[in-house]
């Protein structure tokens, strides 16, 4: 069946006022939405480059990203992706990342969602070029460049890998949380997670847990954060605002569920691509699993990634993993947001 035009209503309605339309196609990575730009953002000419085009939205143009991801067209859960075009740091395509609360330095669905986008419709040359089978391209993120080697099969698109940032524990510590103590190890897999055992707590990670799950996130970001987070290491001041609990049996290695909760208190439906990342060099760095060893990640509704190390390497104290991270995403659809100026919450107000 052909996709259906805008009608001419649609369109005189567009043309009638200045809109500021988007065009963008959504997503959804194990359950967890993205909306990628196609059109509609246009940046000054004196702004290139993944690092200024993020500084400037964040400075400069902030309500693109409120009009996004924010209410009423968006929610807690999503995000969205500001495709640039660059090659810097030898990638192909650089990505901006927008949440409800932030321009995260990465984001491991939104990844595999914009890879996925790219491969469904070809928004890169010659994707297939050297094998009708797999293609891989580099996107540079602001956490740094990852890979993505995508498959299919005839022409049916099957699964991403996503090769993350490098991952490692940054620290380990108990908080007295509401009167008791909670062991807490500060992870990092692209963004940094508050990580702790579920059933060290009596933490059920199931859908029907999900109130006391948000309750107690809430608790744990505020003791921990109260006064500022930061690197054992050298004293840098870390930006720490996801709650990462996990349930993993030694006697089970190679399975753990996560369970991602972000601000304001919104549990990630998927297994988290950069929570997977931070868990998996957790387990590899205290010698749960071997590196080359595959980990399934399964989320509160029972989707799943699963995750390997590419690479492993020593630096003093820490080491650090290159988690290999396979998944995909379905397309939901396409949108075209307009902004109607007589309209107060046009730019969106933020998630309850």
């Amino acid at each position: 069946m052909n996709a259906f035009p805008l009608p001419a209503s649609a369109i005189d309605w567009l043309n009638r006022a200045d809109r500021q339309t988007i065009l963008a196609v959504d997503s959804h990575t194990g359950g967890n939405p993205t909306r990628i730009v196609l059109s509609g953002i246009d940046l000054p000419a004196d702004v290139s480059g993944v690092d200024n085009v993020r500084a400037w939205l964040r400075d400069h143009a902030d309500h693109w990203r409120r009009r996004l991801v924010h209410e009423p067209r968006g929610g807690g859960l999503t995000c969205a992706v500001l495709p640039v075009m660059t090659r810097e740091d030898n990638c192909d395509i650089g990505a901006v990342l927008l949440e409800p609360g932030s321009y995260p330095p990465m984001c491991g669905h939104c990844m595999i969602g914009f890879a996925s986008t790219i491969v469904e419709l070809n928004l890169l040359p010659d994707l297939w070029r050297d094998s009708p089978d797999t293609t891989e391209f580099r996107i540079r993120t602001p956490a740094g460049p990852v890979g993505i080697t995508a498959r299919r099969d005839g022409d049916k698109f099957t699964t991403v890998t996503l090769v993350n940032v490098e991952s490692f524990v940054v620290s380990r510590a108990n908080y007295d949380v509401a009167g008791r103590s909670i062991p807490v190890e500060l992870l990092y897999g692209g963004d940094y997670y508050l990580s702790v055992d579920a059933d060290k707590i009596g933490l059920a990670l199931t859908r029907d847990n999900a109130n006391e799950i948000v309750r107690v996130a809430r608790l744990l970001r505020e003791t921990c954060t109260r006064d500022g987070v930061t690197d054992p290491l050298d004293g840098a001041a870390l930006d720490v605002y996801q709650v990462l609990f996990y349930h993993y049996d030694p006697d089970q290695p190679l399975h753990a569920r996560i369970v991602v909760v972000a601000p304001p208190g919104v549990i990630d439906r998927s297994p988290c691509g950069t929570g997977s990342s931070a868990l998996f060099a957790k387990l590899v760095t205290e010698g749960f699993v071997r590196p080359d060893e595959v980990v399934t990640t399964e989320s509160i509704i029972g989707s799943t990634f699963t995750v390997t190390a590419q690479q492993v390497r020593e630096d003093g104290p820490r080491r650090f993993i290159t988690p290999a991270l396979t998944g995909r995403a379905y397309i939901n659809g396409f949108l075209t947001i307009a902004a109607d100026s007589e309209d107060e919450l046009a730019d969106g107000f933020p998630p309850l």
